[in-house]
């Protein structure tokens, strides 16, 4: 009996399962989704003007796909194609796919994160799909390391989708900064001084690049200064605000010393209004607002060193708190699980000829988010926990291009971490890049689950 063989070969199943993924999102949610910080940003790129916080970078983006075709329809189109040639990239580089791997891709195909979030116009699925893209890169620069033309080209391509990926979300930076330690591994050799020169050169090269697309990204005119202080200080004014809300015992002393009436604004109108959710309801009383913008930058940086140095348990359980709600997800529904449709104020839509939309579909996507909120598919826990067994798994085979997916996990579970000092609102974009990189992860592991036995050792009488 002769042995047929099979009609359509898991190779061809991928590329197959990949472009459907990609036109399904595609049909799904073009010309994408746009809240309010989207059409900003999509504002500022369309007009050459910087008028909020958000990533220059991210404007400017927005602004050149928009001068081909005005609108988000090419952008989400071209970031989709990043993410799924990304996919398919990493089939690229195991040279073989099992049929476990092309069953995983089909329903990762299907999840939120792959079919909504990424017709979302957000910096987050930006910052994913770069970060993730870069990976891919560097993964497929360390499995030909010995083809220098192809290797550079591979680097180079990384380096550019790392410095997009630090300048959307500046705490992005993490996951560039592992990926150098993996290069470092594997252009080593075994020599640390050469492993070190490689891993200084490329944050040289990513610094460097950053640089440049800050000179290109951000206009001559308007641009608002000082992003990152603010940044700092509205996370001081949400902590202060914690801090006197969970203990009335602790006094605001560098505080009260300068500005005495705002002290007792904060104490009896602040806890009130303070929430470990999310910082907006601090707006619900301007008041309190005014009294914590009154307070001095450096009489606001004291007072919260204070609280640092002095009442550490104090900061650490009001820090867990307000982690808990963006990592655990006590209560999904508080925390803009998705965002379909397009709304905005119109003085930003209209001169972009956008208008609001909330359509059928855009219903039923978001009824199709329902079916997964409270579900591991949904649980930023659950994601981290498989990429620290991603990372392990990969660090276990080693093989080359496995470093720079275990980078990634790693990488991203820093990025993570990060949010237990910076979190002030739980929406489940801000760990989005977990959530895909654990599962883009767990795609690569079973694309080709094999080369984990280690070789057993042979003894001087060959047992």
């Amino acid at each position: 009996m002769t042995r047929h063989p099979p009609i359509i070969s898991a190779p061809q199943a991928l590329r197959v399962v990949l472009a459907g993924g990609l036109l399904l999102m595609l049909g799904a949610n073009l010309p994408g989704h746009l809240s309010y910080d989207s059409v900003a940003q999509l504002y500022e790129g369309h007009f050459h003007v910087r008028e909020t916080w958000g990533p220059a970078i991210y404007a400017w983006l927005l602004g050149v796909f928009d001068a081909i075709i005005p609108g988000t329809a090419l952008y989400v189109a071209a970031s989709g194609l990043l993410f799924f040639a990304s996919l398919a990239g990493l089939a690229a580089v195991r040279g073989r796919v099992s049929w476990l791997g092309v069953v995983f891709a089909a329903l990762m195909a299907l999840t939120p994160q792959v079919l909504i979030y990424q017709g979302i116009v957000w910096k987050d699925i930006a910052f994913a799909n770069t970060a993730i893209g870069a990976s891919v890169c560097l993964a497929r620069a360390f499995a030909r390391w010995e083809m220098r033309p192809s290797r550079w080209l591979w680097l180079a391509g990384a380096v550019v989708l790392f410095s997009v990926a630090s300048m959307v979300r500046q705490n992005g930076i993490l996951v560039p900064i592992v990926a150098a330690l993996a290069l470092g591994w594997v252009a080593s050799r075994g020599n640390w001084r050469r492993g070190a020169l490689w891993a200084g050169g490329g944050l040289l090269a990513l610094t460097a690049l950053i640089q440049l697309l800050t000179v290109v990204a951000v206009p001559a005119f308007g641009a608002p200064e000082g992003a990152l202080k603010e940044g700092v200080r509205i996370v001081q004014n949400y902590d202060l605000l914690g801090a006197v809300s969970l203990d009335r015992t602790y006094r605001l002393s560098d505080i009260e010393a300068v500005n005495p009436r705002e002290v007792e604004i904060i104490r009896t109108r602040g806890p009130i209004n303070w929430s470990p959710d999310r910082i907006d309801w601090i707006d619900r009383d301007p008041v309190v607002g005014s009294a914590l913008n009154a307070i001095p930058n450096d009489v606001a940086r004291r007072q919260w060193l204070d609280l640092i140095l002095r009442r550490p348990d104090l900061y650490l359980r009001m820090r867990w708190m307000d982690f808990s709600w963006l990592f655990l997800s006590p209560n999904a529904d508080r925390c803009l699980p998705i965002y379909t449709g397009v709304d905005a104020p119109a003085s930003k839509m209209a001169p972009l000829g956008i208008a609001h939309r909330y359509s059928r579909a855009d219903q039923q996507l978001t009824n199709y988010d329902t079916w997964y909120i409270g579900t591991p598919v949904q649980l930023h826990w659950a994601y981290a926990l498989a990429a620290l067994v991603v990372a392990g798994l990969l660090l276990w085979r080693r093989q080359p291009a496995d470093l720079a997916i275990a980078a990634l996990m790693l990488g991203v579970l820093a990025v993570t971490g990060s949010f237990f000092v910076i979190t002030i609102a739980c929406d489940y974009r801000y760990l989005y890049i977990l959530d895909l990189a654990a599962l883009v992860g767990i795609y690569y592991l079973l694309l080709d689950p094999t080369g984990f036995r280690r070789p057993l050792k042979v003894t001087r009488d060959g047992a």
